[in-house]
């Protein structure tokens, strides 16, 4: 398969989880994926087990890491086509609990290396022609639950981010989408050593009752199918969008 051949993508937060999935989903197409991680460990094993496939750790708080880890891609390959702003962290902590340096350091990961990432992809792809740049929020960002805040607060930003750089990168043939994942089966299921999806209120209320109409989580990998098709061409005609994974959750009462 090589939807996505001779394509340069970069991913954040790809030592595991969606992120993992995305850079083996975006290698398996043709693309030559550099993986972005804090995980030196993680990033790295990934990366290895993949040809086209290069780790970079990285702290994506760490704005001048980041924008040297951009420059090196653009300087190698000549070009950037794909971005996946994926990294991401939650701490469970109620809004009148949550302590000032909590919301900061959420929002640092979840929303403000989204825009400083975004930006200098923007930047390099304005030169090019082109690029697709995908931000993954969260079904939080929609309807969302208690002790979320911040994490919600940070994904409903990311949402109005989206839409603003599509607006603005249009006349660019830069494309701006989101991918907005509900309950997937990922590392951050597991809240103070308990996989959430497991527990027996998840399980009655999720999947007996079909809160979640499917009945069951997402994996991960059916997260990265929906990040192919905003990378490949089959999206040219889209942008400023909203692609919700979530087995139906968010349709119902």
């Amino acid at each position: 398969m090589s939807r996505l051949r001779e394509r340069i993508a970069l991913v954040t937060g790809a030592g595991q989880g969606i992120g993992e999935a995305i850079v083996r989903r975006f290698a398996a197409e043709g693309a030559t994926v550099i993986g972005l991680d804090r995980n030196a460990d993680t990033v790295q094993k990934v990366c290895a087990s993949l040809p086209g496939a290069q780790a970079r750790v990285v702290d994506v708080t760490d704005h001048a890491a980041v924008e040297r880890a951009v420059d090196e891609t653009v300087t190698r390959f000549g070009r950037l086509d794909v971005v996946v702003n994926n990294a991401a962290v939650c701490e469970y902590v109620s809004m009148v609990e949550l302590t000032l340096e909590q919301w900061r350091q959420m929002l640092a990961v979840d929303l403000e290396a989204y825009f400083v990432i975004a930006r200098l992809a923007a930047r390099a792809m304005m030169k090019q022609g082109g690029g697709r740049i995908i931000n993954v929020a969260s079904t939080q960002a929609i309807a969302c639950e208690p002790t979320v805040g911040a994490y919600a607060a940070a994904k409903g930003g990311v949402l109005a981010m989206t839409r603003c750089l599509a607006v603005e990168l249009a006349a660019n043939n830069i494309l701006v989408n989101a991918l907005v994942p509900g309950c997937i089966h990922t590392p951050m299921s597991f809240v103070n050593g308990v996989d959430e999806t497991k527990t027996e209120l998840f399980q009655e209320w999720y999947v007996r009752r079909r809160k979640i109409p499917l009945g069951r989580p997402g994996e991960p990998e059916e997260v990265a199918g929906a990040a192919l098709f905003l990378a490949s061409d089959d999206s040219s005609y889209m942008t400023g969008q909203m692609l919700v994974i979530d087995g139906g959750l968010t349709i119902t009462f």
